[in-house]
């Protein structure tokens, strides 16, 4: 996987360098590896040889286990149960990371094997010239084979003794459980201190000074403004608490989430023939499954026709841009836009065709495994239709899209940690559907043959959904 590029997270964030090329990662772009790199790195290692089918899974473990460790972290609220998954993926993680301790050498480890390497070539080769020639011709390829696998050996002694992960920011992963423990969510906490802290916390605090033994004066102003700042954020808090019991007891709902709304409106595209062309699908299928659609909304207050040649009459607009509001996992009156892409044929931001990959709502719960009832599927297009032959006129919001199945019936593979998805063997996998059935936007990773990792740790809801 090194030196290609790959998306990182929703909404046309990509990595704009190669993985080799960064020398120095800044915190973002940790955080948006982070949330990819263990779907990734089982896609980069999904074929390995026998002699690495060990060696790999113990990576994929190790990396798994630091990724959920840190996704854990960001609870805000803390049980007995989310502390021990906290303290296991800890442990899971020292107990495998050594599988890469070789890359953590140094200058000075790798110059003193180098050194070694060298010395003892040299001897070697004195040891040999005084060596007696009355061998047969096997024999020196199985002498020289030896003598690699020395060097190779003395190497990895070396690394292995002088190579560790004995630095600070490993050390203080430790105490997270303990201080969770003891004080409650880190998330409320943060070491962070900004260029404009000096601003705040020094200059403003000399300023109103007397100028006259002026540290404690700058502490004592900060800790008073400190203080009114959490009393203010408390007070909005209760406003809050005290608003929505006073909705409840009137017997008032609360408000509604917010709705899916289509945006982008594409030019020159007026009827289903029109979409067809933009979007390079065949009318018959894009017509077969209207005619699906069709039958099974016919309970529906406003049915669309079923008659083909009434269909291809109705006026159409094709959308480029779907935004879905997604509850936050921790904060469920507060909701997360997703933003999903669906440009056809046609080039997003000065590049290729975007058709971003979404979930679907496709049965319930107990379906599709340890998916949940949720379905991937990419955006072949966003269109709305009208229906112009009814009284009411009614408009349908559709989507139309490209369906996988889930492999092993949506159960993770124990090999990688990760649920994969392939084309339909039916070779049914167009579907169109209401917008309405789009919940959230997806994350996959291909694999080859026609298959896709399903990257379930791109955020914590997604993560704490699929387990």
């Amino acid at each position: 996987m090194p030196g290609k590029k790959f998306r990182l997270i929703r909404d046309s964030v990509y990595q704009k360098r190669h993985i080799e090329e960064v020398t120095q990662w800044q915190g973002k772009e940790m955080r948006n590896l982070s949330r990819c790199i263990s779907a990734i790195l089982a896609s980069a290692l999904r074929n390995p040889h026998s002699s690495q089918h060990h060696d790999f899974q113990i990576a994929l473990k190790c990396v798994s286990a630091l990724v959920d460790f840190s996704l854990m972290a960001q609870y805000r609220s803390h049980t007995p149960d989310t502390r021990s998954y906290l303290e296991r993926y800890l442990l899971t993680f020292h107990q495998t990371k050594d599988m890469f301790l070789e890359f953590r050498t140094s200058k000075a480890t790798s110059a003193e094997a180098n050194r070694q390497d060298r010395e003892l070539r040299e001897l070697i080769a004195n040891e040999r010239a005084h060596k007696i020639r009355r061998t047969s011709a096997a024999k020196p390829r199985r002498q020289a084979d030896q003598e690699r696998l020395q060097r190779v050996n003395q190497r990895a002694d070396l690394i292995r003794r002088e190579n560790h992960f004995n630095f600070i920011k490993m050390h203080y992963l430790s105490y997270l459980s303990p201080h969770v423990r003891r004080f409650g969510s880190i998330s409320i906490y943060s070491t962070k201190i900004g260029e404009l802290a000096h601003k705040d916390h020094i200059k403003e605090g000399y300023r109103r000074s007397n100028k006259n033994e002026a540290a404690g004066q700058i502490l004592s102003h900060y800790g008073r403004q400190h203080a009114l700042g959490i009393r203010l954020q408390t007070l909005d808090v209760l406003l809050k608490a005290e608003n929505v019991l006073a909705i409840e007891g009137t017997g008032r709902e609360t408000a509604a989430a917010p709705g899916r709304i289509l945006k982008g409106r594409m030019k020159n595209v007026s009827t289903l023939t029109e979409l067809c062309r933009t979007c390079n699908i065949d009318y018959g299928d894009i017509m077969e499954e209207m005619l699906r659609f069709t039958k099974q909304t016919v309970a529906d207050d406003h049915p669309l026709s079923s008659d083909p040649t009434q269909l291809g009459l109705l006026p159409a607009e094709q959308f480029t841009h779907l935004e879905i509001p997604v509850a936050d996992f921790q904060e469920m009156d507060v909701f997360q836009i997703h933003r999903a892409r669906s440009t056809g044929t046609m080039a997003f931001r000065s590049g290729g065709p975007r058709n971003d990959w979404v979930w679907i709502q496709t049965g319930e719960e107990d379906s599709y495994g340890d998916l949940r009832g949720r379905g991937v599927a990419q955006l072949v297009a966003l269109f709305k239709i009208r229906n112009i032959f009814s009284e009411a006129a009614g408009v349908r919001r559709l989507a139309l899209l490209r369906v996988l199945d889930p492999i092993n019936f949506g159960r993770f593979h124990l090999a990688t940690g990760h649920i994969r998805v392939g084309k339909r063997g039916s070779g049914l996998e167009m579907r169109i559907v209401d917008i309405g059935t789009v919940i959230g936007q997806a994350h996959v990773i291909p694999t080859g043959e026609g298959q896709w990792i399903v990257n379930h740790r791109i955020d914590l809801r997604t993560f704490n959904e699929i387990y």
